[in-house]
């Protein structure tokens, strides 16, 4: 069975943490919520980046039109899953700034919100882009050197673990980078890492970290997290990522954060997927679903049909979710909470097109896509799931029965003899009988007009 884990900012946090400091089942605490939530959202537009001018704003998506009665759905969603994913509230190159004494220095205030409410609902998190991330130009490393680069991320690696080693699941140590070129031209971050580190930057990278989570903190992932994996485009992209990272010690987890595409199929997804688990699981590594959301292909979008482009996206997901259950070598299925919190979604909206990325419209949908229910054997069942389970047995039972007989009904029309009505008069049988008439006239047309032909014919 694949854990289950959900993206949580350092904003959301924020808004959980307020809803439940209030009783909301008091009209006057409903409305103070509503105001301060209203502080925060403004807040939220003007906090930057450590050390920066740039702001962080409307970056999180949805975040700036949350309702209250979200964030209590999503608070007790938070209380069913797993894990918790940072969204780079732990980032090494977001959370690093110049102090004023002019050393390096990190700034784990957000990421301490996140971590207070794991530790609350007894989760564990995961750090997201934790030390390599190709969105992000290392623009703050650039002067730096290998040496300098390498105290760096030993340094955040001890303070990290210091802080957060028992609620640490696993760190995704790289992230969106390998070969990013082929996928996006313009982005050039990964030859920062191979100037500094050579050609098997990752193994340097994921030994340094390794090397300074110390005994105590041995037993938490690491991982290296890649998009576009089960995408036939970048077909010989997945399977050289793939053998980099079997060969690479001390890797425990290959993240697969795909965000699939509603124009790829199926089958083609999970025989990917085969390899990708057949690969790692011979290395001895994990395989995790880092962002399990789909999203519309170009070609799709240009053909504009949007209910088709929704389908295939649903049943990629259910798909795909299918197979993750099915699968020991997947751990865990990590995605967005819903639409509204998905930035995928934000962006097609953009375009004009509202289509579900992440199998949940909205956040009050009661069972996330993603979160596959254990299966449990039907004589360890309780009386009461048995009893709901005959109930829409024979439900559905009925209702097969009943869509049969209707279409029988409708394909084939058999005739049947009514009985007279009390003036003698025979029922009136619809389309069928006026077609029947219809027919007979049409026979006794012809006919006349076969007999007088033959008449002029004799003369």
């Amino acid at each position: 069975m694949n854990q289950k884990g959900i993206f949580i900012s350092y904003q959301m946090a924020e808004a959980i943490e307020l809803i439940e400091r209030y009783d909301l089942n008091n009209p006057e605490d409903v409305v103070k919520v509503q105001e301060e939530l209203g502080v925060l959202k403004n807040k939220w537009l003007n906090d930057t980046l450590p050390g920066t001018d740039v702001k962080i704003g409307g970056s999180f998506a949805g975040m700036q039109d949350i309702t209250v009665e979200e964030v209590v759905k999503v608070s007790e969603l938070a209380k069913n899953v797993d894990t918790y994913t940072l969204e780079n509230a732990g980032a090494f190159q977001h959370i690093l700034y110049v102090n004023g004494a002019g050393k390096y220095a990190f700034d784990f205030n957000k990421l301490d919100i996140i971590a207070n409410l794991a530790r609350k609902n007894g989760k564990k998190i995961i750090i997201d882009s934790a030390v390599v991330f190709g969105d992000y130009y290392p623009t703050k490393l650039q002067n730096l050197n290998k040496e300098q680069i390498t105290a760096l991320i030993s340094s955040y690696t001890r303070i990290l673990v210091e802080r957060y080693g028992d609620i640490i699941e696993r760190i995704d140590v790289l992230n969106s980078v390998y070969k990013r070129q082929q996928i996006s031209p313009e982005n050039n971050s990964e030859d920062f890492w191979k100037d500094r580190f050579g050609e098997n930057y990752g193994q340097d990278i994921i030994g340094i970290v390794r090397d300074n989570l110390g005994p105590e903190h041995s037993d938490i992932q690491l991982g290296w997290n890649e998009f576009y994996l089960t995408n036939s485009k970048y077909e010989q992209r997945r399977k050289d990522f793939l053998s980099t990272t079997s060969s690479i010690d001390g890797l425990d987890v290959v993240g697969v954060q795909d965000r699939f595409m509603s124009g790829e199929n199926l089958d083609y997804i999970t025989q990917s997927l085969d390899e990708i688990t057949s690969v790692s699981k011979n290395s001895g590594k994990k395989v995790c679903l880092t962002e399990f959301s789909c999203s519309a292909s170009g070609t799709d979008l240009k053909r504009g049909d949007t209910a088709l482009i929704d389908t295939n996206i649903q049943n990629i997901l259910q798909g795909v979710g299918t197979y993750c259950a099915s699968n020991d070598t997947i751990a865990r299925v990590e995605g967005r909470i819903s639409d509204k919190l998905d930035y995928n979604h934000k962006e097609l909206q953009g375009k004009g097109f509202d289509i579900s990325t992440t199998g949940r419209k909205n956040v009050s949908s009661e069972v996330p896509v993603y979160g596959q229910v254990p299966k449990v054997p039907f004589a360890e069942r309780s009386q009461i799931e048995i009893q709901t389970y005959e109930s829409i047995k024979a439900k559905n039972k009925a209702i097969k029965q009943s869509k049969e007989q209707a279409k029988v009904q409708k394909d084939v029309r058999v005739k049947k003899l009514l009985p007279p009505t009390p003036n003698g008069n025979p029922i009136n049988n619809g389309g069928y009988s006026n077609s029947m008439m219809l027919f007979i006239i049409t026979i006794v047309a012809l006919g006349a007009l076969l007999a007088i032909s033959f008449w002029l014919l004799g003369k």
